[in-house]
């Protein structure tokens, strides 16, 4: 019992984790342990890197201070004849000294007082971080930050190894659901109900056990005469339904009739159909009228046509394909609500929002647009949590909209090829 219980917790478990609700619960939770991970891999050493930087910039700006001080000591104050030759001389070492400085990477940060109100900000926050780790699984990648220990490059291969198919199943399958939301959507209030659902005309065939003729006494009697005798009296046993739904000897009288008709012999060498009463097709199944001079086995089916779901519709959804106009106005309206988010946030132009926004949907990444850089913005941080979930979203709208717009290819190839007489309505 306990291993049968163990085994059923461990399916639904199983099933709970490649549901919709499981798969974006393990993407936001991989995203945010990354998070973690990779803030406290790089933290430290960010401000390490900083005291190197420190320390080689410091040389470096009491040599230009020195060497800016001698050119004065040589040429005294400037004058119209040794200006130029002054001048010459303290570009070169201010240039030398802005080469240098851009090589180290220093940035004039006071590393004492990293982390603490009024001092620098840690590029390897959390929020930070959190960006980072959704970059990497999205692919997108901007390269504003990267891990600089071997230990947070080895965690960073493996991060992507793990989270990019995690990342790309979760689309899939959300993109898919959004999918459907979105034509169920359109189909009931853009469309306004313009597409119907439509009947689908069926025929049935169903196998009952059939009647011990052998125990009655008119088939013992008259079972030399097939037309005259026991045929019509079985087949009287059997009630028909009038065009109204009701039951009566006149109907049945006629029924019988018609049926004794079509058993003839001579005509019982193919099938043929006919309208039943509801509307339906039924299947008029040839009887082998040899099968009626010997009395019946239990293996001998009786063929009808099944009436008893004459009140049931049996109905076809129409399958609604969204245009392509309508997703690219929701990839439009996506960036454009993104361009004036960040606009604002920001302090960027209406250009600058939205390339920044296109770039990141079509996950290029160029790195040279990224919000929340401005670390004297105390608004950094939101900034940085904001960008990761708009990503996260952007994706999830995007595998949708790239869904829908799948569909509607396939629909209109299908439609030329049928103009063209490539392809057959019923060919896939």
């Amino acid at each position: 019992m306990g291993t049968k219980k163990r085994d059923g917790c461990c399916r639904k478990f199983t099933k709970f984790l490649f549901s919709h609700i499981g798969l974006s619960a393990m993407v936001i939770l991989y995203c945010v342990a990354g998070g973690f991970i990779f803030e406290h891999l790089e933290k430290q050493n960010e401000q390490q890197i900083c005291y190197e930087s420190r320390s080689e910039y410091n040389p470096m700006e009491n040599k230009t201070i020195e060497s800016i001080l001698k050119i004065f000591s040589d040429y005294g104050f400037p004058s119209p004849a040794n200006r130029e030759i002054m001048e010459i001389q303290i570009e070169s070492v201010l240039q030398t000294f802005r080469n240098n400085t851009i090589a180290i990477g220093y940035d004039g940060r006071d590393c004492v007082h990293y982390g603490v109100p009024g001092g620098p900000v840690y590029e390897w926050s959390w929020p930070g971080a959190l960006m980072f780790s959704v970059t990497v699984i999205s692919t997108i990648g901007y390269g504003h930050i990267a891990p600089k220990t071997v230990w947070g490059r080895l965690v960073c291969i493996a991060y992507a190894v793990l989270g990019i198919p995690l990342m790309l199943l979760c689309l899939a399958n959300i993109g898919d659901v959004l999918a459907d939301i979105f034509r169920f959507i359109y189909a009931k209030i853009c469309c306004c109900g313009c597409c119907r659902r439509k009947k689908r005309r069926t025929t049935k065939v169903v196998q009952i056990r059939p009647m011990q003729r052998s125990q009655d006494p008119a088939w013992k009697t008259e079972k030399s005469g097939v037309i005259g005798g026991s045929l019509t009296d079985d087949f009287s046993r059997i009630p028909t339904k009038s065009p109204t739904g009701s039951t009566d000897t006149n109907d049945n009288k006629k029924s019988n009739t018609d049926m004794a008709s079509l058993v003839r012999p001579g005509s019982s060498k193919s099938g043929s159909r006919a309208p039943s009463p509801s509307g339906k097709t039924v299947k008029i199944v040839p009887l082998d009228l040899k099968a009626f001079n010997r009395p019946p086995t239990k293996h001998d089916p009786v063929i009808l046509d099944d009436d008893s779901d004459d009140d049931d519709d049996d109905l076809d959804e129409k399958k609604i394909t969204v245009p392509l106009t309508i997703t690219m106005i929701v990839i439009g309206g996506y960036i454009f609500g993104g361009a004036v988010l960040f606009g604002l946030w920001e302090g960027w132009d209406w250009l600058q929002s939205a390339y920044f926004c296109f770039i990141t949907l079509s996950t290029i990444g160029f790195g040279d647009v990224v919000p929340g850089t401005d670390f004297e913005n105390p608004q950094a941080q939101a900034q940085l949590i904001l960008g990761a979930i708009y990503v996260m979203f952007g994706m999830a709208i995007l595998s949708m909209c790239f869904s829908l717009m799948q569909d509607e290819i396939i629909a209109k190839g299908k439609w030329v090829g049928e103009k063209l007489g490539i392809l057959d309505k019923t060919d896939d």
